[in-house]
């Protein structure tokens, strides 16, 4: 947990009751230089980290980004009760206990934040940065997928296929849980993958790893479409019409992040 996390306990219980539904613990005390407020990013990022570093059992984006919330966001002291505090926790920011990657989605365009947290949608290339959250939604005939942001967008001075008139793309380093390499490019690999550049020959692990996205943008950097991997290729381009995706930023101007009332004194 990170140490901000931890003073939740002793901020919520200080602070006054308000109702929002129920009554919740508002962890609203003005945050200064010797209390800096919870840095949302960086706690996702961490997250993403660890769960590379130490790989739990999830199976999707969306549930590495909710597992991830889970070990970052909340410390609830006593670990017996930190499952069922966790999905109520999520449940109170984003209306389920296992969100997916449709519902978080729906929520980020809304920019629908609670429990502290503020939501800022990033319409260009340059903004997007480590911790940020890359969304794709659900669709007819995909079920959709979540990543974190693993470090600034890096542009392909040489184009790959397919290419399009007045389009900039860019190498996106991400971190994610997924079942399908991110391609086998070699300069922007999938940890995952062992084949190198052979995508026939070599084993995928499933899980939480590090990879690349390639995204188009306009010239000015305003982002367009995307690929699955940064791999040439005559498919495999949507655009926001045909898979659309959202990247947001979470933030925070409060201390320790507000969560669900258990019943707590």
């Amino acid at each position: 947990m990170l140490s901000n996390v931890s003073r939740f306990l002793m901020v919520s219980a200080a602070a006054s009751l308000v109702a929002f539904g129920s009554a919740r613990a508002e962890a609203d005390e003005v945050c200064g230089e010797e209390d800096p407020a919870f840095d949302v990013p960086s706690a996702i990022h961490a997250g993403a980290l660890s769960a590379v570093a130490n790989p739990p059992v999830v199976g999707t984006g969306g549930a590495l980004f909710s597992w991830i919330q889970a070990n970052e966001f909340w410390d609830h002291g006593d670990p017996m009760l930190e499952e069922e505090f966790d999905e109520d926790d999520l449940f109170y920011l984003w209306g389920s206990q296992g969100p997916t990657s449709e519902q978080y989605y729906a929520k980020l365009v809304a920019q629908q934040s609670k429990a502290g947290l503020d939501i800022a949608l990033i319409s260009n290339i340059t903004s997007v940065a480590a911790g940020d959250v890359l969304v794709l939604n659900k669709t007819m005939t995909y079920s959709g997928h979540t990543v974190i942001v693993n470090g600034a967008a890096v542009e392909l001075t040489t184009q790959l296929n397919p290419k399009f008139l007045s389009t900039r793309q860019w190498a996106l380093p991400i971190i994610d849980s997924t079942s399908s390499k991110h391609g086998c490019n070699t300069t922007y690999p999938d940890s995952r993958w062992t084949g190198g550049s052979s995508c026939s020959v070599g084993t995928f692990t499933t899980g939480p790893g590090t990879a690349y996205m390639r995204l188009y943008t306009d010239l000015s950097g305003n982002l367009l479409g995307h690929t699955w991997s940064v791999t040439s290729s005559m498919t495999g381009y949507y655009s926001q019409t045909d898979r659309p995706y959202v990247i947001a930023r979470l933030t925070s101007t409060q201390c320790a992040l507000d969560h669900a009332d258990h019943g707590e004194p």
